[in-house]
């Protein structure tokens, strides 16, 4: 028996952590230091306004196509950084293919590997999500299906058509 409950204490601790609800208006984020695609160190902290924020593939290709056009430096101008939440990718996957593919892009990547840090971030399958933060309290939650919303809610200036 206490095996059992040595084996279960870490999965218990993090079902605890992840207190099970999606952040809401008024609630406050917690700092959290991430790494991204390149395997460097990014705090989530009071400097962050604009959280871009995928758990799904498709939600995650809806912010890769919208800001495809930005680098670090333009997104850290507006005050944004992008998160996904990796923890369901098969691990041969990722690290084989999307990771790699992810470090094509001019602007990093935060990585939730284990989904322990984006639990409670309130999302909605399918779509991208921008948090509004203010001192790392939430006052806005977008959940955004097209790439054009994605860039107007950025003010992002609308791309034109190949």
């Amino acid at each position: 028996m206490r095996w059992i409950l040595l084996a279960a204490g870490p999965a218990l601790l993090v079902a605890l952590a992840a207190g099970g609800e999606p952040l809401a208006i008024g609630d406050r984020l917690e700092p959290v230091g991430l790494e991204d695609q390149h395997g460097e160190s990014h705090t989530i902290d009071t400097a962050v306004k604009r959280l871009l924020f995928s758990r799904d593939m498709d939600g995650g290709d809806v912010l890769k196509e919208a800001v495809a056009d930005q680098t670090g430096e333009s997104l850290g101008a507006l005050g944004a950084v992008y998160v996904a939440d990796i923890h369901e990718m098969p691990g041969l996957v990722a690290r084989l293919f999307a990771i790699p593919a992810m470090r094509k892009r001019a602007y990093p990547v935060l990585l939730d590997r284990d989904g322990t840090a984006t639990a409670n971030l309130p999302d909605e399958e399918g779509k991208a999500t921008i948090l509004v933060l203010d001192g790392l309290v939430l006052k806005e939650a977008h959940h955004l299906a097209t790439v054009e919303a994605v860039r107007a809610q950025l003010g992002l200036a609308a791309r034109e058509a190949d």
